[in-house]
């Protein structure tokens, strides 16, 4: 097959293709203030300010994992705290 790209490239690359997620965020942009769009590529995930070009890496949201749920419930019997805000004490 016979392809304009170098060697070992295929078009896929984030910096050729762009991301393969993308959708409007809540977020603010904490630059500018304007609105930014919730970006991804390959799992990993960002907000993004077209305005300034601002970017910021979001941190995955664990939300309802049941095995984190499990692992909690598992400490929080294993050091006898009935309730999961004694943690932080």
């Amino acid at each position: 097959m016979v392809s304009n790209y170098p060697d070992n490239v295929t078009g896929n690359e984030h910096a050729i293709a762009g991301p393969d997620y993308e959708k409007d965020s809540a977020i603010p942009c904490p630059k500018c203030g304007g609105e930014t769009m919730e970006q991804g590529y390959h799992g990993d995930r960002w907000i993004f300010c077209d305005e300034c070009d601002f970017t910021k890496d979001l941190e995955d949201d664990p939300g309802d994992d049941p095995d984190r749920k499990y692992d909690e419930e598992r400490d929080r019997r294993m050091l006898g705290i009935d309730r999961p805000d004694e943690l932080e004490e």
